[in-house]
């Protein structure tokens, strides 16, 4: 009776779930069926109807968006204007860089801490929960004198070196993974002569593939939205999410409508759209680990 009642309320729970996250997704997805739709439509079709499909599909915002998507740099005291393409190119470097420094970082340091017994392993752990709930407020300005300070500042390598840090949830998801992991898998490779960088790298590393490419994917998605950190560290440096949020909110011609604005935004989520596509078996499928059997 009592396990009838536990499955009751599970599966309400589940249901209750299933439904929040169904309403969620369809928000989600009406939100961007709207905006690419509107991307196509004049300002005048979109201010008499903002909600229904287009009377005319026109590429006009998408060539607008491109020729004023622009932001001005000066390199040794030259200014010049920096265009979308050329952004892009600057969030592919930012981005995939960033991205394998913040997935490579914390899988190292897991994969010590969970497989070596050393006594440090515990404070280190330690350190990331700290570190995870404790709130750091006003680390900016000092972030940015001591990139000044070593030479990084407006420097995609500096970045680069700055987002190779342990101190997240990332961490805590590689530590398990390698705690689930047979040291046999080691221990037989240590008797055929393999030391730890053989072991790590040509044992471990790819047990775990799958889930270091979603991680990686995951930084990767969040580097490319990300406006803020390349907007105050490369300032001559712009990567096309800068460039999008500054065409925005003005622009530099003027450009103020709507559907332009959304061609904008829908340019700069084509490439994570395609990405999502690519790789959409490794996102939502099921990541596995093989064991040792027999």
């Amino acid at each position: 009776m009592k396990k009838n009642k536990r499955t009751i309320h599970l599966n309400v729970f589940e249901i209750v779930i299933a439904v929040l996250l169904g309403i969620y997704s369809a928000v989600m997805i009406f939100m961007f069926v709207w905006a690419l739709y509107n991307s196509f439509k004049t300002s005048l079709n979109f201010d008499i109807d903002c909600v229904g499909f287009p009377r005319k599909f026109t590429f006009e915002n998408y060539v607008n968006a491109l020729q004023g998507i622009r932001m001005q740099a000066n390199i040794n005291g030259t200014d010049y204007y920096i265009y979308f393409f050329e952004m892009l190119f600057n969030s592919v470097v930012y981005s995939v860089g960033c991205a394998f420094f913040a997935t490579l970082t914390p899988c190292l340091v897991a994969y010590v801490t969970a497989k070596y017994k050393v006594k440090f392993n515990k404070i280190v752990y330690g350190i990331v929960i700290f570190a995870m709930v404790t709130p750091i407020v006003g680390n900016l300005p000092s972030q940015v004198a001591m990139a000044k300070d070593l030479g990084i500042y407006d420097s995609q390598l500096g970045l680069w070196f700055m987002s190779a840090t342990f101190l997240g949830i990332y961490y805590l998801m590689f530590y398990s993974i390698f705690k689930g992991l047979s040291w046999e898998y080691a221990e037989a490779a240590f008797i055929d002569g393999a030391g730890h960088w053989q072991i790590l790298f040509r044992i471990m590393l790819p047990l775990i593939k799958n889930t270091f490419l979603v991680i990686f994917l995951l930084n990767f998605i969040a580097r490319w939205n990300d406006y803020q950190t390349p907007w105050i560290f490369l300032p001559n440096t712009p990567t096309a999410a800068v460039g999008v949020q500054f065409f925005s909110v003005g622009g530099e011609i003027g450009m103020g409508g709507v559907p332009i604005k959304l061609a904008a935004s829908i340019l700069l989520m084509l490439p994570v759209i395609v990405l999502f596509l690519i790789f959409r078996k490794k996102l939502v499928g099921n990541l596995t680990l093989g064991g040792i059997k027999g």
